[in-house]
């Protein structure tokens, strides 16, 4: 006869027996196989796993962290020491010039310096590096002109959309033709892309405008013995309007066609209304022109035109 154990349930707690493997019934029947050589005992079939039945068909439970939020990471005093240290100043020497750069430059500098020396530990981790940079670098500027590319396209759907309306377009800055998307390398904007910026290129606009109509009033106010300098003159502003223009984006700019087509006529207009026109152009750009005065010199055009080719070859 096997040994059965007593009953405990009235003692033990329901939570320990919940975490149980095994029932107390169970236990004892494993006993008796163990102990006497009892046959092992079949479980019916209404408690058997089912055909094509999930045994746990509530699934796994799910993990809980211990930790259900990320902690704020404060600030550690050896890593602001490290940081400060990276930014302190080291003089370095290279022939005869001393320098002092930041420290963390100058440890890429012995760096690079030892893989230029032939130290092959120095070249692999300074190859590495520089992959890892540029790889970062490349997918920056695919996510941004991407980016530009979208924005293109909804503005340009916009403006199409207004003309069919009959409508102004849309008022977009940056404008959607200043963007130059360079496959490779970061977008390239050639015109405005803020107010101020928008504000000084209708400043340009209108500046290029009063020369054109400079030019035709250089042209026929000329006294008959100044004709030679009304023409220098004359000269002098086309120089002006090839500059300007050449400043304003390629949407903006103006064909030789187009320029010539304006500039007939102002010369076909009546004399009158040209001087008119011509001064409030230049009170629009803010200048102050007396009306009918000849200007300006074509030495004075040609010394500004080449202080400005000298300026944007230094910038390049």
């Amino acid at each position: 006869m096997t040994k059965r154990r007593d009953d405990k349930s009235s003692t033990e707690d329901p939570s320990e027996q919940s975490e149980r493997l095994f029932s107390d019934e169970m236990v004892d029947r494993l006993k008796s196989v163990l102990v006497f050589g009892e046959p092992i005992p079949t479980l019916p079939k209404s408690t058997r796993f089912q055909k094509g039945q999930s045994g746990n068909p509530k699934g796994r439970p799910k993990k809980t962290s211990s930790f259900p939020f990320h902690p704020r990471i404060e600030p550690q005093p050896i890593q602001e020491l490290i940081l400060e240290e990276a930014e302190r100043g080291v003089t370095i020497r290279e022939g005869d010039s001393v320098s002092v750069i930041p420290a963390k430059q100058a440890l890429i500098r012995a760096l690079q310096n030892a893989a230029l020396k032939g130290n092959p530990h120095a070249q692999r981790t300074w190859l590495l590096l520089h992959e890892r940079i540029e790889r970062e670098k490349a997918i920056e500027i695919k996510v941004e002109n991407e980016f530009w590319e979208t924005y293109q396209q909804q503005c340009r759907e916009e403006i199409r959309e207004a003309e069919s309306k009959g409508a102004a377009p849309p008022l977009h800055l940056p404008h959607p033709d200043d963007i130059i998307i360079r496959y490779g390398k970061p977008p390239l904007f050639t015109g405005p892309t803020n107010e101020a910026e928008r504000k000084d290129l209708e400043e340009r606009v209108k500046l290029m405008d009063a020369f054109i109509m400079q030019i035709a009033v250089n042209e026929r106010c000329a006294l008959p013995e100044n004709i030679e300098a009304g023409l220098r003159c004359a000269e002098a502003a086309t120089l002006f309007v090839a500059l300007v223009n050449w400043t304003l984006p390629k949407r903006l700019q103006l064909s030789d066609t187009n320029f010539t087509t304006r500039l007939m006529y102002f010369q076909n207009i009546p004399k009158r209304t040209l001087l008119k026109s011509t001064r409030a152009a230049w009170s629009a750009a803010g200048l102050h022109v007396p009306r009918g005065k000849i200007f300006p010199k074509l030495e004075f055009a040609l010394a500004v035109v080449d202080g400005f080719k000298a300026a944007n070859a230094n910038n390049n």
